[in-house]
């Protein structure tokens, strides 16, 4: 954010940042993803068109949208014909799919969209056309602008205590999120479409898919307008796409248009199935993964690691994994940390302390240059500050103290980072209980109980949206398939329960 003098007006950010000696404050009007601004105060930029344009530039490349593969039957548990490209796989007439689009972030060092994620809208439009006709669809728009509802949406919904959508920015009301499509930073997701080629098709049938995004959806523009007819022309930013041209009854050859390793394409695949809900995909992700160890990445075995330590199988398969990617060089780091959970798991408190200070004490050759400091992942405190902790259990007398001390000590620094952490106010209950403090147990257990979200009452929240918004109750689901066998939606005859999701 630029630099820009404050104006004769009380500014409460103004402060003197630099040898002008003049109150300044940060322009928060720079090139990002907030396209709704220039469109809407048009007259407080010289050039609100090339303002927008930038915008664009600056999101060239972020994301990456990936038509993976196929499965047979239109089933998760159909067998799966990928990657996609060189290779073109023939489809039958009469057949029913499941497409596999992958997701990927990239270029960013946080969750995808984060910030008001309530708000933006981020979908994927997906078309299928059979000989240039339109055959099926998901993320079309009406007339007024509204994004089907039955789209898949990279957003999180969040919703009050009433199972009511947050809709019109009003954080302060957020209980808890029905669902959360957001993308961490280097990680992806899959979503699934389900499509039926047509019983006498013939010749070419296209399937692109395009992730977009505008600032705001049109439920907000309507409230902050006045007017429940509002047409949201807001500029929206095409962040990726990809496009296969199958030929019916015909296997192909046609390069993909951005080439990028085959083994990554894969392992993205198999991170997408892993970070599904419950085990729903975790077979679909080791087989992903398998086969990126085949061919000779390191990242393979760790990622097949990490589904074993998911299954609960921490005694021979996990380890083995991890001792496989050390020696296809895996960097240390992700081994020590993966390491140390399977010897928690495993009641080797004393193996998973030891790496988990080698995490603290940093230093890696692969690192360099990188910017990292594990000091500040409370995650890898609290889970280090825990080991110690059921560690000082099994000790007597000083030994136990010292274990607990040392325990409180590294939890602290991890509240330090995160005032509010359930984990952590927990820890400290538990490590002040053995040290016999009982007023700092009682003062941290009154902390957990206030920052734990109350389980019956989401529950209730969650019962509440799920029948207010059946499209979001949908896309709540562990295992969620996206059907593209409608064209076009439109307002007319639209529900309540079906106001758009994203």
């Amino acid at each position: 954010m630029p630099l820009i003098p404050v104006s004769s007006e009380p500014n409460f950010g103004a402060k003197v940042r630099d040898e002008s000696n003049l109150l300044k404050t940060y322009d928060h009007l720079f090139p990002a993803v907030n396209t709704a601004l220039p469109h809407l105060l048009p007259n407080q930029y010289s050039n609100p068109a090339g303002t927008i344009q930038a915008h664009k530039n600056f999101n060239e490349g972020v994301m990456r949208v990936d038509l993976f593969g196929i499965r047979e039957e239109g089933r998760i548990e159909g067998e799966l014909t990928a990657p996609i490209g060189p290779d073109i796989p023939a489809l039958s007439p009469g057949s029913t799919y499941l497409l596999e689009t992958v997701i990927r972030t990239l270029k960013m060092g946080h969750l995808f969209t984060e910030g008001t994620a309530d708000s933006n809208q981020v979908w994927l439009h997906v078309t299928v056309t059979l000989n240039g006709k339109i055959v099926g669809q998901s993320g079309g728009m009406n007339r007024r602008g509204q994004v089907d509802p039955r789209a898949h949406f990279v957003n999180a919904f969040v919703i009050d205590r009433e199972g009511n959508r947050i809709d019109r920015r009003n954080a302060e009301d957020i209980f808890a999120a029905l669902y959360n499509n957001q993308i961490p930073p280097g990680a992806a997701d899959v979503v699934h479409y389900c499509f039926e080629v047509p019983k006498d098709a013939k010749g070419e049938l296209i399937v692109e898919a395009t992730l977009r995004y505008r600032k705001f959806d049109t439920t907000i523009m309507e409230l902050t307008t006045g007017n429940d007819q509002y047409v949201n022309h807001l500029p929206i930013m095409n962040l990726a796409t990809d496009r296969v041209v199958f030929q019916i009854g015909k296997e192909t050859r046609e390069p993909k248009k951005e080439a990028f390793e085959e083994w990554m394409r894969w392992n993205d695949y198999g991170i997408a199935l892993l970070r599904k809900k419950g085990l729903g995909e975790l077979r679909q992700a080791r087989q992903a993964f398998e086969t990126v160890e085949k061919m000779g990445s390191a990242e393979g075995a760790l990622n097949l690691a990490r589904v074993f330590i998911r299954e609960g199988l921490v005694q021979t398969d996990a380890p083995l994994a991890l001792e496989r990617a050390n020696n296809l060089g895996a960097n240390q780091w992700s081994l020590l940390w993966f390491g140390a959970l399977v010897a928690e798991r495993n009641g080797d408190y004393p193996k998973a302390i030891e790496n988990l200070r080698e995490i603290l004490k940093g230093g890696f050759s692969q690192a360099i240059g990188r910017g990292f400091d594990f000091s500040k992942d409370y995650r890898l405190l609290n889970t280090l500050a825990s080991a110690l902790r059921q560690l000082g259990l099994t000790r007597q007398g000083d030994e136990r103290i010292q274990m607990m001390n040392e325990a409180r000590d590294i939890y602290l620094k991890a509240l330090d980072l995160d005032p509010e952490n359930v984990s952590t106010h927990w820890g400290l209950y538990l490590v002040f209980r053995n040290l016999d403090e009982q007023e700092s147990a009682a003062k941290h257990l009154k902390l957990h109980g206030k920052y734990k979200t109350d389980d019956n009452a989401k529950d209730e929240a969650f019962a509440k949206a799920r029948k207010k918004y059946p499209a979001a109750n949908k896309a709540a689901e562990a295992v969620v398939i996206y059907e593209l066998n409608h064209t076009q939606w439109s307002k007319d005859g639209e529900s309540p329960g079906d106001r758009p999701t994203g």
